[in-house]
């Protein structure tokens, strides 16, 4: 006998990559910034609250996945479309985020410990700041094209994929359309 099939049991959540496809894994070094508020001044002006430490951030991991793009897709990251480069990922995507964050001086140093401070920043903050970097590295067209992602954060050297100083480690993937389900 055979369990009866229902819409929830037919439309698996989608676990790592699908067979056959290899993940873009771009990793980056430096100190990471949430992504926190923004602050409107009028006529179009915005400031995010940590602009000056947000920004290097940003920048940093746009060019770690452009160096990646150059490498993993040589003749699609050449292509222009009315002068601007074509994404490379399109359809819907999955991402896997670790990022690795400075561990204060005020932590135990023999035990590994979560990086659950104010200065660690919320871990939603550090997911925009990835994400929006990727998005101006034309790695896909928009953010909202990610429509799965797990993402954490860690201290140098402890816990799953953790970095051996500050920085990110990120898997991006496609996610075919027979992965739903149907």
């Amino acid at each position: 006998m055979t369990a009866p099939t229902t819409p929830a049991a037919e439309a698996l959540p989608h676990q790592g990559p699908a067979a056959g496809t290899t993940p873009l894994i771009i990793r980056v070094h430096g100190t990471p910034a949430g992504q926190g508020r923004v602050s409107f001044f009028g006529k179009g002006r915005a400031v995010h609250s940590n602009h000056k430490k947000l920004m290097p951030w940003r920048a940093a991991i746009t060019d770690a996945a452009r160096r990646e793009l150059a490498y993993a897709f040589p003749a699609d990251a050449a292509r222009l479309v009315d002068g601007q480069p074509v994404p490379i990922l399109l359809g819907a995507i999955a991402a896997e985020i670790t990022v690795t964050v400075p561990k204060p001086k005020s932590a135990p140093k023999r035990l590994t410990s979560w990086p659950i401070t104010r200065t660690s920043h919320d871990i939603d903050h550090h997911a925009r700041a990835v994400l929006d970097a990727l998005t101006h590295a034309q790695v896909w067209k928009d953010d909202a094209q990610v429509v799965e992602m797990t993402i954490r954060k860690v201290y140098p050297g402890e816990g799953i994929d953790a970095l051996d100083r500050p920085g990110a480690l990120i898997r991006i993937w496609p996610i075919p359309t027979e992965a739903v389900g149907r």
